[in-house]
């Protein structure tokens, strides 16, 4: 009995994902514990130490557009997702 033709289910031609490095896990890793700390030691509510990120990851992707020459395009879909509400 012949073989059907077997159908990927994977997109050809798109590069796997890469892993993290060693500097972007121990950044990773060090605005978690950060986080914690806040809550649990200063005392901070949830909501607060939230918008606290969210305010420092908006910076940071200001900046990092800024100073590598993003297009705007770039930077206002950057914003859009950082400031879409969460599902």
């Amino acid at each position: 009995m012949p073989k059907s033709p077997s159908v990927s289910c994977v997109e050809n031609g798109s590069p796997s994902p890469r892993r993290l490095g060693g500097a972007e896990a121990v950044v990773i890793i060090v605005i978690v514990a950060v986080a914690a700390v806040l809550v649990a030691v200063a005392g901070m509510t949830v909501p607060v130490m939230l918008q606290l990120l969210v305010g420092a990851g908006l910076t940071a992707v200001l900046v990092v557009g800024m100073v590598t020459g993003a297009s705007t395009r770039g930077l206002r879909a950057a914003l859009r997702a950082l400031l879409a509400p969460a599902a």
